[in-house]
């Protein structure tokens, strides 16, 4: 491997390192919501005047907020995976030179 593929590869991870905290963001914003949903729930079943229309929303964003969280963390396992892969071939690479 040339001096310019390792410098892409390495770049590469970097990116994908700055994608990954970006994402984690969102991960963060989808449990969030799902917060959200259990206090809309608590409202519209327990609260003082309670409304079915707050529940059933209440439900619905606690539903899409984990569903969302656990879609989210999957690529955040995955891609974390491929930058460990990346960086591998890079440190792999790099000992086979040093040799």
């Amino acid at each position: 491997m040339n001096v310019t593929e390792r410098n892409q590869l390495f770049q590469e991870a970097a990116l994908q390192t700055k994608a990954l905290g970006k994402i984690e963001r969102w991960k963060k914003i989808a449990l969030a919501l799902s917060a959200l949903g259990v206090a809309f729930t608590y409202a519209g079943y327990a609260g003082q005047l309670p409304h079915p229309f707050y529940g059933i929303s209440g439900i619905t964003l606690i539903l899409a907020g984990t569903g969302s969280a656990a879609v989210i963390n999957l690529g955040i396992r995955n891609g974390k995976r491929n930058v460990e892969k990346i960086l591998g071939l890079l440190e792999m690479n790099k000992s086979c030179h040093i040799s």
